[in-house]
């Protein structure tokens, strides 16, 4: 099932589109016909449009209202405290994320040493290709259908947070260092520790990258570099060999395996080992049995 978020997204109708919220923000695919919407932003905010949009009107902290071509990509900032209304004439599907300012603040401290910034103004119509195509990779985890890889879109949300900061914000002239390199081998052995004690819990880059000393998107390059890939693929073939190991070990319910390795029930177990174990934990049990 599809996580509801929050605060973070009460000014956008829940029947728009499906929520999302993790510890870095919140985020909603949405898709709706002619409409128009009018809010005081409850948090930072970026929109990114899948479908393009002739003849947008907006309107921030104003009653003169633009009207102009948003195509495909066009993203726009609204930033936490601000008033909107917004329009279209035809039918929208955008990516919305909504990021708490006391957590954007925290993310700004890490990664460029101070918490103080404000969001620069866009030009109508602007078209981030960079942007788009993080929208584009939220748009496809909404899409699978299954309960959402947590610690992928938190994953997603601190890359496209940071993206923002360093390109959209005050921080634009004074970007942050790069951390080259890959994790160092205690780094490594805690982050390794605390995936394994945690398994079962929903993990956040934010605490991972903690553990290793490092600003989220550092530890994410870094994690990488040390582990060959992702810390979502690699929590999710961690996650995935445990269950197996208790599958074919022990005579635990397969729904309280599930439970314990970190996947939403045995349905979403059972779907993931299919796509990348090529077999599902009733037959590797069957199989046990038959030996």
């Amino acid at each position: 099932m599809i996580e509801t978020a929050s605060s973070l997204l009460s000014c956008v109708p829940d029947e728009w589109g499906p929520q999302f919220e993790t510890d870095s923000g919140a985020v909603t695919r949405t898709l709706t016909g002619p409409n128009s919407i009018s809010f005081k932003a409850p948090s930072h905010m970026a929109l990114v449009m899948l479908t393009p949009q002739p003849g947008r009107e907006v309107s921030l902290n104003s009653d003169r209202k633009s009207v102009f071509l948003a195509p495909v990509g066009t993203m726009e900032i609204v930033p936490a405290g601000t008033d909107l209304f917004a329009r279209w004439k035809t039918a929208k599907e955008n990516i919305l994320l909504a990021l708490a300012p006391k957590q954007l603040s925290k993310l700004a401290g890490l990664e460029f040493g101070r918490e103080d910034f404000e969001f620069r103004p866009l030009a109508a119509g602007h078209v981030d290709e960079k942007a788009l195509l993080l929208a584009q990779l939220v748009r496809e985890e909404f899409r699978r259908g299954e309960p959402e890889n947590h610690l992928y879109m938190d994953s997603l949300l601190t890359v496209f947070s940071t993206y923002l900061l360093r390109n959209y914000s005050t921080f634009q002239d004074n970007p942050a260092s790069r951390h080259r390199g890959g994790l160092s081998p205690k780094a490594w052995r805690d982050v390794q520790d605390y995936i394994r004690a945690n398994i079962g819990e929903q993990l956040s880059i934010e605490r991972l990258a903690l553990l290793a000393g490092l600003s989220p998107s550092h530890f994410l390059r870094a994690f990488k570099l040390t582990a060959g890939r992702s810390p979502h693929q690699y929590v999710l073939a961690r996650r995935l060999e445990l269950a197996e190991h208790l599958v074919i070990t022990t005579d635990m319910p397969l729904t309280q395996i599930a439970r314990l390795t970190g996947f939403a029930n045995h349905s979403h177990l059972t779907a993931t080992m299919r796509r990348h174990k090529f077999t599902t934990p009733s037959a590797l049990r069957r199989a046990r049995t038959i030996r």
